[in-house]
């Protein structure tokens, strides 16, 4: 009994660490460890909290204190006289020793306009806030992207293995025949010669796309945020169709609309205008008011006759007339500030433009590349079997056999390459479009 647990928790133990994982379970796990994804939140966070203590700026401020002093000096008595009606009367008064003072009072002040500064201090809090979402949602979308990339770079890199394997596997069947027929006396050595030359190409090959299975699979492992843990994984893809090729004038749309990147230029844009508006406030006059209400007394106890409190209230302007050209040159700063992010974001919107457009005519290449090389393929491996058979007769030469047997390897790559490259290219134009996270909102 004790035997047959232990084989069950060996068997669980065994699945955990084989667990398979398909686009999406990559793409989930990546989501919930990947630090960059964590920092972008912290920023979320600190510009949410910006945007509450913006308000601060309108709300009053209400304060309340309490002081205490203690006063020492020497000690000695004042002798004055006062002659009256013909007699001299003497008073003395005693001075000095120590004596404490009392006090407490609540304040409140309440700015009431400051050329509107207040306002546009709110709203460009709440900018920098949008900001911030944006550019975590770009984060995201970065991380989804480099998960698809690593994803399909590791399927493509392990059905390149198995071209390599069958291509080790045609040039060893081929070095065995043509060794059949050399000690037959049929073929000249230089033919064993060169089929033994295939067959270690084609075992470099073999090592070569281990090290790029390997390398491709540390970078998924990176993409997804499991670089130092021991999760064993493997990874399984379900054949769907290829996208339809999106309409350039849609596509333009829907990116000006959903990207992330152009969001936050646009955003820049309405923060150095607001930048503007605060530096211009600034000029203008600044009333605010301000009360308070306590008292003062040398004993503690009489601080509690409120009768004895006093009231205050003051009401304070103030207008800058000359600040030796700060506000000017602050000023003008702002307005080629908001002059530059106007151009900064036009130009990320050509550059996107362009790179939209050239997307979308790769994508239309490829549409048509696939059934071209899987043609290609049909008839590089039926163009080996002919040619196979006629070196078997002795009507072809070594050097076709070869040249047929590198076609079929070569065709098979290009097919795979351009399977998982669509598969690819499809991601990149979705996060071009800001799409790209709609299903992990």
């Amino acid at each position: 009994m004790k035997n047959i647990f232990y084989l069950s928790c060996l068997f669980a133990f065994l699945r955990l660490e084989a667990q398979v994982y398909s686009l999406k379970e990559c793409i989930e796990i990546a989501i919930l460890n990947k630090e960059s994804l964590k920092s972008a939140v912290l920023d979320v966070q600190s510009a949410r909290a910006g945007a509450k203590g913006s308000m601060s700026n309108i709300l009053p401020t209400i304060s309340y204190g309490n002081s205490w002093s203690e006063s020492h000096s020497a000690k000695g008595v004042t002798t004055s006289e006062i002659e009256f009606m013909g007699d001299t009367m003497s008073f003395s008064s005693p001075y000095g020793g120590f004596s404490n003072t009392y006090g407490t009072s609540f304040s409140i002040s309440q700015p009431i306009y400051d050329g509107g500064q207040w306002l546009n201090q709110i709203k460009s809090a709440n900018n920098a806030l949008l900001i911030a979402q944006q550019l975590a949602r770009q984060q995201k979308i970065n991380v989804i992207l480099n998960v698809h990339q690593s994803f399909f770079q590791l399927l493509k890199a392990q059905q390149l293995l198995d071209v390599a394997q069958k291509n080790l596997d045609l040039a060893n069947q081929q070095v065995g025949l043509v060794k059949t027929q050399f000690d037959l006396g049929a073929v000249k050595k230089s033919d064993l010669l060169k089929a033994q030359v295939q067959f270690g190409r084609a075992q470099t090959d073999i090592l070569l796309k281990k090290t790029s299975l390997r390398n491709a699979e540390l970078v998924l492992r990176n993409s997804m945020g499991l670089i130092g843990s021991v999760t064993n994984f493997e990874i399984t893809d379900i054949e769907r169709p290829l996208l339809p090729i999106p309409v350039l004038d849609q596509s333009l749309t829907e990116m000006e609309e959903y990207n992330p990147t152009l969001k936050v230029y646009r955003s820049q844009i309405s923060g150095a205008e607001l930048n503007r508006k605060i530096l211009f406030g600034t000029r203008l006059p600044n009333l605010s008011a301000s009360m308070s209400y306590g008292t003062s007394a040398g004993e503690f106890e009489e601080m509690t006759q409120v009768n004895d409190w006093s009231t205050s209230l003051s009401l304070s302007l103030s207008v800058p007339i000359f600040t030796g050209y700060n506000l000017s040159s602050r000023q003008q700063q702002a307005e080629l500030n908001v002059h530059k992010q106007k151009y900064d974001y036009l130009s990320q919107k050509h550059d996107s433009q362009m790179q939209l457009e050239h997307m979308i005519n790769t994508l239309e290449d490829y549409q048509e590349l696939i059934p071209i090389s899987e043609q290609v393929l049909n008839s590089a491996e039926e163009d080996l079997k002919l040619v196979q058979q006629r070196y078997s007769l002795g009507s072809a030469t070594i050097l076709e056999v070869l040249d047929a047997q590198v076609s079929v390897s070569q065709a098979r790559s290009s097919l795979v390459s351009t399977k998982y490259d669509v598969r690819i290219q499809e991601a990149q134009l979705r996060a071009l479009l800001g799409t790209l996270d709609q299903d992990y909102r």
